[in-house]
């Protein structure tokens, strides 16, 4: 098998933003370009990263005044949800999480019932 480069897989339309980008903004672009992180640059220099998991982080502590702790997640949740068959072959569900562009996907059985969750990093395993 020939070697695989950095460069031949990499995404090359890459969005930034600044520093001193707002929150609220950051926020926006991640939503608006359905991005999971976000580059932050000066002078087009990397000089930090901005993930869905910093984002929640933040947004943990935004919630920790006490007053929206008790809000029901159906508020921020994402319904109705994609789901797979557990019969389904791993090539078929990666090319329906890339159709749906989605990175999970809670498994059912016969009976619509939860047994698993296939995510983004199980496929990779998969697929090694």
């Amino acid at each position: 098998m020939d070697e695989v480069y950095v460069s031949e897989v990499m995404t090359n339309n890459i969005t930034a933003c600044s520093p001193d980008t707002a929150i609220k903004d950051v926020i926006n672009i991640l939503s608006r370009n359905r991005l999971s992180s976000l580059v932050v640059t000066e002078n087009d220099e990397p000089v930090g990263i901005i993930t869905e998991r910093d984002l929640i982080a933040i947004i943990d502590e935004m919630l920790n005044d006490g007053v929206r702790d008790n809000l029901p997640i159906k508020l921020f949740m994402t319904s109705p949800t994609y789901t797979i068959r557990r019969e389904v072959t791993l090539q078929e569900a990666v090319k329906f999480s890339i159709s749906k562009k989605i990175r999970h996907l809670p498994v059912v059985n016969e009976n619509n019932k939860l047994v698993g969750l296939l995510t983004q990093t199980n496929m990779i395993i998969g697929l090694s």
